[in-house]
């Protein structure tokens, strides 16, 4: 691995390792029972994942959790379930073993990301004198997104020596919309504004494993189109060179 990608991961860790300082020293969750419920079913939600076709990533279902942990938990709770969704996400049935390096920037990432959103979501909005539920979902969604893929593209770009605009927009276009109808599951999973109601909450486990079987089967039919349109191209030179025989 180059070393500017050792240093940017190093970097990235000793960030998140600050976060989680900050979380062992304010941890005082207010809910711990509903936590426990939520943040078990937000790890099996991380077990659902996609790869996204060209690149050495995937995205998970734990998206929405920690969006709608924003408004239900505190942020040592909410940061935790973005930690424990980077692990699970990584380790559990990946394709090859992970290497720890792989592993601790995932979990690093995350942390990050996490991090920051849940600070926007609940900063930004009172500048412009709101506290609405929906206005903590937009800013919280959009930092994340941008962060989560800037993040992940610019450590793809220093460990393979690609481009980071050509990865970060190709990142960007197959996971812009699942965020997005990520980010209205769980706007719509804290009815009436009061993000306190566990039970209507937890409908946001059906939905969007709906959501993840759709968007799998139309990556899956994406990446059969691609080899079938190269196949095409690739066709008149296969005949060229069969009657050339």
């Amino acid at each position: 691995m180059p070393s500017l990608a050792k240093i940017y991961i190093a970097m990235t860790a000793a960030l998140a390792a600050v976060v989680l300082v900050l979380v062992a020293a304010r941890w005082n969750p207010e809910h711990l029972a509903q936590f426990v419920v939520f943040f078990a079913l937000a790890m099996l939600a991380s077990g659902m994942k996609i790869r996204l076709p060209g690149l050495t990533t995937t995205i998970s279902l734990s998206f929405v959790f920690i969006l709608i942990g924003m408004v239900m938990f505190s942020f040592g709770e909410t940061v935790l379930i973005g930690l424990g969704g980077a692990l699970v996400q990584s380790i559990w049935r990946a394709q090859q073993r992970p290497k720890a390096v792989q592993v601790l920037f995932n979990g690093a990432c995350l942390t990050v990301c996490t991090a920051a959103a849940f600070w926007a979501a609940h900063t930004l909005p009172g500048f412009v004198g709101s506290s609405s539920i929906v206005a903590m979902m937009a800013v919280g969604a959009s930092v994340y997104t941008v962060l989560n893929t800037g993040l992940v593209s610019l450590v793809i770009c220093l460990a393979e020596g690609q481009s980071l605009r050509h990865i970060w927009s190709q990142c960007y276009e197959w996971t812009f919309p699942y965020f997005v109808v990520g980010a209205a599951v769980a706007g719509l999973a804290n009815p009436a504004g009061s993000g306190r109601n566990f039970g209507v909450t937890l409908l946001v486990v059906p939905v969007m494993y709906f959501v993840y079987v759709y968007y799998r089967m139309r990556i899956v039919r994406a990446v059969l189109e691609g080899i079938s349109n190269v196949s095409h191209e690739n066709e008149p030179a296969l005949a060229g060179a069969s009657r050339g025989r």
